[in-house]
């Protein structure tokens, strides 16, 4: 089997720590609650969490630019949405807090974030420039055309 490219490599480990804080997240998780907060907060924060990897993995097997972006879209949407539940358990001291803490869950979920976004902007301005790119083409080969039925 052919070695991977580096840039593959760098995917699949974009995936492992997605889905790796998709599992520290549901290791955390309480089995009981002691309160309704907690119980609500970490059924937002499990479900975010889990979103947040499934939705990068199928962005890799996205079958349009369009579709790739919709589902790092949500992946975004997800990573975010589960870093504001980690800050509510913090804020309010809701069930394993600590545990969350201790493997610093709302930094990887920020963290996460930011490279998300710097992926859809990357692809985004790659798209305009390759849309820009097509319209000189095109430009040029009907001034080519012009030129050539004047002649």
């Amino acid at each position: 089997m052919k070695e991977p490219s580096a840039k593959r490599k760098r995917t699949l480990a974009l995936h492992e720590r997605a889905i790796q804080f998709s599992v520290n997240v549901n290791t955390c998780c309480p089995q009981c609650f002691s309160n309704e907060p907690s119980k609500v907060v970490w059924g937002q924060l499990v479900r975010a969490a889990d979103s947040t990897s499934n939705n990068l993995v199928e962005a890799d097997d996205g079958v349009s630019d369009a579709d790739f972006l919709n589902k790092m879209g949500t992946a975004l949407k997800e990573a975010k949405e589960s870093r504001v539940a980690l800050v509510k358990l913090r804020l309010g001291n809701l069930d394993n807090c600590h545990k969350t803490a201790r493997l610093e869950l709302e930094s990887e979920a920020r963290q996460l974030s930011a490279i998300f976004s710097t992926i859809i902007r990357n692809m985004e301005a790659r798209l305009q420039r390759e849309k820009e790119e097509a319209k000189r083409s095109r430009s040029r080969r009907a001034e080519k055309t012009e030129t050539e039925t004047e002649t």
